[in-house]
């Protein structure tokens, strides 16, 4: 029987972790460090316990992301580095090792900073993101023979005369009734951009996300579960987490972000609805449930705030979770 409580993890890595990602279901775990390996749990229904199913090294620097990819696709999920480099990972049923490298994207210049698989729908896609100030998106050739993969696009995220070498992080969207899009936080800009897939198959940037003070250290697009409306949130090193709201409707608020940015098919109204100070320190990380309807926030404060929307639609802290126990 599994209690609805905090517990302790002891992952036995030796130096800073990086990352976690939880799979589909949240019965699997991964994580990773600066010591450059990376580790698989399995959750025990019975006790509630996690388990370690392997531990190995993977790259040569710290890796600093890792994402699952759909169960549909199998047990494979990816990692990214220090190293330049990002490897995609597949569970074996048989033979020697349990976790295979299955293949090695090389194409950066510089630390590869953020990975994410895009919704299944779109196939076996994964967009990378690095400290070279560039956007790649990759396919894989064969899902049942993941050694080869396509460099399907390569985007210069950064504006002529900016300095690449800064943060940079992304989230895809998950809403099948518009083109693709990804949201990616861009460096030492301090803003965020949406990039759209065009109707003559190109990205292009549709939108600004404006308003940071600093550099934004993460994105996260909230799944569209019934919304007639898209949410983004970022987390700021202004110490700020931020809501905005995409409709394709006309808002009449103070507070709609006027952007001035190419020519699409279609544009969206983007509002910043909700922005909390509460950390009182640098964010690092934002994260959706999967109905988008619950946002954590972690910060330098030592916390994780839960962020929820009320009958009303206004956004309210609604638990505070602290990484110091109680003694």
């Amino acid at each position: 029987m599994i209690t609805n409580q905090i517990q302790q993890l002891d992952t036995y890595h030796e130096d800073l972790i990086h990352d976690l990602s939880y799979n589909y279901y949240g019965n699997r775990l991964v994580t990773c460090s600066s010591d450059q390996r990376i580790k698989v749990w399995d959750l025990n229904e019975e006790t509630g316990q996690w388990i370690m199913n392997d531990s190995w090294k993977a790259h040569d620097c710290s890796i600093l992301k890792v994402s699952w990819a759909h169960p549909e696709f199998g047990q494979v999920f990816a990692s990214c580095s220090i190293d330049r480099t990002v490897k995609i990972w597949e569970e074996q049923e048989y033979g020697g090792k349990r976790w295979v490298e299955k293949a090695k994207l090389v194409e950066s210049q510089g630390s590869v900073q953020d990975i994410e698989f895009a919704p299944n729908y779109l196939g076996l896609k994964l967009a990378t993101i690095s400290a070279d100030g560039k956007l790649r998106i990759y396919e894989a050739m064969d899902i049942m023979n993941l050694l080869h993969w396509t460099l399907l696009e390569e985007i210069e995220v950064t504006s002529a005369g900016k300095e690449s070498d800064g943060h940079y992080c992304l989230s895809w969207s998950t809403s099948r009734f518009n083109q693709p899009m990804i949201v990616v936080g861009c460096g030492r800009e301090n803003t965020a951009r949406i990039y759209k897939l065009d109707q003559h198959n190109k990205w292009q940037i549709c939108e600004v996300l404006n308003g940071h003070q600093d550099i934004v250290h993460d994105v996260a697009w909230a799944p569209n579960v019934g919304r007639s409306y898209q949410l983004i949130a970022t987390a700021c090193k202004d110490g700020r987490v931020r809501i905005f709201k995409l409709s394709n409707e006309s808002v009449k608020n103070k507070n709609i972000i006027n952007t001035n940015v190419i020519k699409n098919d279609s544009k969206f109204k983007v509002e910043l609805i909700e922005e909390f100070k509460d950390h009182g320190s640098e964010v690092w990380r934002v994260e959706w449930n999967v109905t988008g309807t619950i946002l954590s926030s972690s910060g330098d404060d030592g916390k994780i705030r839960l962020w929820k929307a009320s009958y009303t639609n206004e956004w309210k802290c609604l638990s505070v979770i602290s990484a110091e126990q109680k003694k």
